[in-house]
């Protein structure tokens, strides 16, 4: 997609999105989602699927995840893993972070520090927004 900015969304985007209560305002996901095209990983989507609680957040997930690209995992990510040893706190965020170098994707969060030192790209909301 031409001219678009691509995005790997992170939980806290997604999860900000589903629990916003509706106004005017654009979540910071559909935010994005009018100035690019926005991915996630089988992590973020296994990760809202892992905290729904009833039947209606079950179907609030399912049109989300039915909105975005979501990126499955493939073997070659664990071959760039360790590239995030000492950088990220947690094996998840290494594997995230290796989906993003993978797919020349920045990383779309509030919790930019999370990521910081991983020299991935991170785009946050209020950069985005200006």
């Amino acid at each position: 997609m031409p001219g678009k900015i691509e995005y790997l969304v992170d939980t806290d985007i997604l999860v900000d999105h589903l629990t916003l209560k509706r106004t005017e305002e654009l979540s910071d996901l559909e935010f994005a989602m009018k100035s690019g095209m926005c991915f996630t990983s089988a992590i973020n989507a296994s990760e809202l699927y892992f905290a729904v609680g009833n039947p209606e957040e079950n179907m609030a997930v399912d049109s989300l995840t039915r909105a975005l690209k979501i990126l499955g995992i493939h073997p070659r990510y664990s071959l760039t893993i360790t590239d995030f040893f000492n950088k990220v706190a947690t094996a998840r965020d290494a594997l995230f972070c290796s989906v993003a170098k993978n797919n020349k994707l920045p990383i779309y969060t509030r919790e930019v520090e999370r990521y910081a030192e991983s020299g991935i790209k991170i785009i946050s909301p209020k950069e985005l927004r200006g």
